[in-house]
């Protein structure tokens, strides 16, 4: 890989962000975010491809605003689903060329009671749902109707991601510190995955012998949104951040208390033994481990 020529879409986000710190030393790298490319341009985007001509595409970049994706169908479908297809049309071409896409657990409808895998039906909820889920099959579909390519592509469904940017573990902590009491979603489950680690997850992929595929790639566990709350805002406290909220003054809330737009799956958990089986690892770490590292670094600035 260190010879590649990489290029990631999508660098200011919080994934894009953890591939700029894991590939600073690469020799053949570019980083594009929508001051470079515009991801609802196709014409952009086909210019990026055939200017840098990567070997390898990291997919970071995704329209990720829920809620305005609900009447924003248009900008979402071609962000989402149209840009991955053009790339995937692409790296067909290229002789071992790669590509890393992710996707969401939206994909899914969350009336599994347990824990989602690959090969389970998807029944995206909401329009963002839906197009990540095309931009899923647009993939798929490029690489089954290049039957001469050579390549490779990952498509890792994951949930609840944090990272160097706006996210709901720092939403809670400063709400924590501004408020005497927070009410929360204790009905809705998923794993929160770290931004840092699907960076890790994503190159140890592309150098590894697994086939293409979609994988799911979250950590072990689970929990709700009032879980992780209660979670980081107790390390928060316990690592000395100044905070006026205790746990105990979290208030569990249904999802129906706190209606939006954009129907959210309830229970988006998703079993990640197929990444596992790939990786020939016993065991991923835990969200909670995750969570803690992440917010004594918060913490400790």
């Amino acid at each position: 890989m260190q010879d590649s020529k990489i290029l990631v879409f999508g660098k200011d986000g919080q994934v894009g962000k953890a591939f700029q710190e894991k590939l600073a030393n690469h020799a053949n790298v570019t980083f594009m975010g929508r001051d470079e490319c515009d991801l609802t341009n196709a014409d952009q985007i086909i210019a990026a491809l055939q200017k840098y001509k990567p070997q390898i595409i990291i997919n970071a970049a995704a329209y990720t605003a829920v809620d305005k994706a609900e009447t924003d169908i248009n900008q979402a479908q071609l962000v989402n689903t149209i840009a991955p297809s053009i790339t995937a049309q692409y790296i067909t071409n290229i002789p071992y060329g790669q590509l890393i896409h992710y996707s969401t657990d939206y994909v899914y409808d969350g009336t599994k009671p347990t824990p989602y895998d690959e090969k389970d039906e998807t029944n995206p909820l909401c329009q963002y749902g839906k197009s990540k889920l095309g931009g899923e099959q647009a993939i798929q579909d490029a690489f089954v109707s290049n039957v001469n390519n050579t390549g490779k592509y990952f498509i890792l469904r994951t949930s609840w991601v944090y990272g160097d940017g706006s996210n709901f573990i720092k939403t809670m902590l400063k709400l924590a510190a501004e408020r005497d009491q927070l009410k929360v979603i204790s009905d809705q489950y998923g794993v929160p995955s770290s931004a840092v680690w699907l960076a890790d997850i994503a190159l140890k992929l592309i150098s590894s012998d697994a086939e293409s595929g979609i994988y799911h790639a979250v950590p072990d566990g689970h929990t709700s949104w009032h879980g992780l709350a209660t979670y980081a805002i107790k390390l928060a406290k316990d690592s000395g951040a100044l905070l006026k909220v205790d746990p105990k003054d979290i208030q569990a809330i249904p999802a129906t208390e706190y209606p939006l737009p954009a129907p959210r799956p309830y229970h988006s958990r998703m079993s990640n033994q197929k990444l596992k089986d790939a990786l020939l690892l016993s065991s991923l770490p835990n969200w909670e481990d995750q969570v803690s590292e992440y917010v004594k670094k918060i913490v400790s600035k």
